[in-house]
């Protein structure tokens, strides 16, 4: 059931509307997101033809991929009469931005139980972007084995000051709610095919962190009809991107649209036939490698494109070594940029480090990752 947002349609509920009374959404995004053709970048990596989905612009506060997540994660929360949403990721964690910006415009406040991770420019300024959207920020500072820990004392705290549990969404936003985001994605894809805005793709292919990308594409794919191979590319460790969540997270989006409108279509996905491109993560997460700035420059001086080394760099590096080793000078292949293109320097630039809680100063005061 739709509650209050405006600013997107729904592409999967167009097709099966009895989806769009049962669940909850409410639109974030500005949707269809362009797709754009590059024909240097194409040249460039021997692809017969290179698309690129801008999801990058899918807000103009704050995009990405985390956006089409929040369209059903925030109602959710919202029906469920939450005051506060915890969330998890790394220090610089744009998925816990994106939840900040749109919860408060919600206003929800967020607390975000956080990790270490190698230090960049752009890891603070995140940090200090969380600082003027007024989240709370706790760090994990044994990394993820700290997390259920820290997280259970955070929502004690709320628990009893506010008398109502907050609500939890996990790492990147990647639960079966979340995923459908993607599943609408897919059929938003579909619509873009059938106006002529693009072929279909042989090839899609999207960065894999926590895996509900890539696995609403897959699910949504098949469901729409599309023939379209999905290739994710990890960039986090295989504790949470590997082909036994993306298979997973895939049947349960699946089947919960089963479940409310019987004549949505099943498939069902294993480890073992969806593709997990493994070589490009770089052994830490946040890591930038040598090929994920290669392809940032590529991306940057072929199509104006703006990529980062955490994820998009990789999984673009992930297309350009899979062009090499496969024939796609024949192909139609199409890059799903999932990061934020929104500059955010500027909110940034408004606050200083001291205002962050003393164990984040740390991040700051010691020399920044040079990988």
């Amino acid at each position: 059931m739709k509650t209050q947002g405006s600013q997107g349609s729904m592409a999967l509920f167009e097709e099966y509307p009895a989806l769009g009374d049962k669940l909850n959404w409410s639109p974030i995004g500005f949707y269809p997101t362009p797709v754009e053709e590059k024909p240097e970048l194409a040249a460039r990596t021997g692809i017969g033809r290179l698309f690129i989905k801008r999801d990058d612009l899918s807000h103009p506060d704050y995009g990405g991929n985390k956006i089409r997540k929040l369209d059903f994660l925030l109602a959710e929360a919202a029906k469920r009469g939450a005051r506060v949403i915890i969330t998890f990721g790394g220090i610089g964690s744009n998925h816990f931005l994106a939840t900040t910006i749109h919860a408060a415009s919600r206003g929800i406040k967020t607390a975000g139980v956080l990790v270490p991770q190698p230090v960049t420019p752009a890891v603070k300024r995140n940090m200090l972007c969380y600082l003027h959207y007024g989240a709370e920020l706790n760090l994990a500072e044994g990394g993820y084995k700290d997390v259920p820990f820290e997280t259970l004392k955070v929502a004690a705290r709320y628990s009893f000051n506010d008398g109502r549990p907050p609500f939890i969404i996990p790492a990147g936003g990647s639960s079966v709610s979340g995923v459908l985001g993607y599943v609408n994605a897919a059929f938003e894809l579909k619509k873009q095919i059938e106006k002529g805005d693009i072929p279909e793709p042989d090839y899609i292919f999207a960065a894999v962190g926590t895996c509900g990308t890539v696995s609403g594409l897959i699910a949504g794919c098949a469901a729409a009809g599309l023939k379209s191979r999905v290739v994710g590319v990890k960039v986090t460790d295989w504790v949470a991107a590997n082909t036994f969540a993306l298979s997973s997270l895939a049947n349960q989006a699946t089947f919960k649209l089963f479940s409310i409108d019987q004549s949505f279509p099943v498939r069902v996905f294993t480890p073992f036939n969806v593709e997990l491109l493994t070589e490009f993560f770089g052994g830490e997460y946040g890591r930038i490698t040598p090929e994920s700035a290669d392809a940032i420059s590529m991306c940057a001086d072929c199509a104006g494109v703006k990529l980062e080394g955490v994820y998009t760099g990789k999984a673009f590096a992930g297309l350009v070594h899979t062009a090499k080793n496969r024939d796609l000078s024949d192909k139609t292949v199409l890059f799903w940029n999932t990061y934020n293109s929104v500059d955010m320097s500027g909110i940034a630039a408004q606050h200083d480090y001291s205002e962050l809680p003393a164990e984040f100063h740390r991040f700051f005061e010691s020399p920044e990752d040079e990988s």
